[in-house]
């Protein structure tokens, strides 16, 4: 089942590139095109260059926590086969919800004979740290910039609500049961219980604390890469409004549960840009410029990973 889903991403992959055009060919119709483009030719290239790297950077600060979550989980898998498949993960990250990224735990299958109940509640519980950290993020730039703070007030208070129901195993338990109790369900109750199981485990302080704290120096690093980019056209807009406006459209873009919160995403940057003073037509450019650094880098990346190292990953490791 999981081999056959495997197989459906790449036209799923093809699908966001598609989209990924349209976004940007519908932002630069609606903007002014010759400003746009003297806009980036003003930009210099050490600033581009900067950004980018620390884009990277961000990148291996994710391996690391990812990798970090295959040793306490027991994954026989070196890290040379393990940034292949980090890397193939962000390929995927313009499918709907990031959905894509359990191509993830095709690959640990097929390499390392990972069963798909213990990868999956790994690729969720990164996710889940990711989620956590831009929420942080947020809430450093609503303290300067109140913008919506109920609402993420609200959000906050479910968020807890939810790791209080989690850490329920008894309650937990009899959910699943009852929720695989006709018996069309019930062949799906041990996996559903190793999948609670194992990620229970991984909610320890211990490493809840070491993943949140490396999600939020990755993702803080692609808000300083946005600064650099306001920086380099003479922006006066502080570190902590690039903060607010990177991680908020990001969080609007992984809600919309659009392939890679194509649109959404940029349209929030572009409407807190230009909240904070940056005219329309060099909002957008600077929208679609941070996108590529965060987002289109990785899935350029990962591309390129996959067509160099697929067949490698689907022979059995020793």
């Amino acid at each position: 089942m999981m081999e056959q889903s495997g197989k459906q991403l790449l036209p799923k992959l093809l699908t966001g590139l598609v989209f990924g055009v349209l976004v940007v060919a519908v932002f630069l119709f609606f903007a002014d095109l010759q400003e746009v483009f003297d806009t980036i030719r003003r930009m210099p290239g050490e600033a581009l260059l900067l950004a980018f790297v620390l884009t990277f950077i961000s990148y291996l600060f994710r391996f690391w926590k990812w990798h970090a979550f295959s040793r306490w989980s027991n994954f026989a898998i070196s890290w040379k086969d393990n940034m292949a498949i980090f890397f193939i993960g962000l390929m995927m990250s313009i499918t709907p919800g990031k959905a894509g990224e359990l191509l993830k735990a095709y690959y640990l299958e097929k390499r390392a004979r990972v069963p798909y109940a213990a990868s999956i509640p790994v690729i969720f519980y990164d996710r889940l740290t990711d989620v956590l950290a831009m929420m942080a993020l947020v809430g450093i730039g609503m303290l300067v910039y109140p913008l919506g703070f109920t609402s993420f007030i609200v959000l906050i208070i479910l968020i807890v609500l939810f790791f209080i129901v989690l850490q329920r195993r008894t309650m937990l338990f009899r959910l699943i049961d009852w929720f695989t109790r006709p018996k069309k369900l019930r062949r799906f109750r041990d996996s559903i219980r190793y999948f609670y199981e194992h990620t229970l485990q991984l909610l320890q302080v211990g490493k809840l604390s070491f993943a949140f704290l490396i999600s939020f120096v990755a993702w803080l690093l692609e808000c300083i890469s946005l600064y650099v980019i306001l920086l380099a056209f003479q922006f006066d807009i502080s570190l902590v409004a690039s903060i607010l406006t990177f991680s908020l459209g990001t969080i609007a873009g992984a809600l919309s549960m659009i392939p890679g919160g194509l649109g959404a995403a940029e349209g929030s940057i572009i409407g807190l840009l230009v909240y904070f003073g940056v005219p329309g037509s060099a909002a957008v450019t600077i929208s679609l410029l941070i996108r590529f650094v965060t987002l289109w880098f990785g899935v350029i990346i990962g591309i390129f990973v996959f067509l160099f190292r697929r067949n490698a990953l689907m022979r059995r490791g020793v």
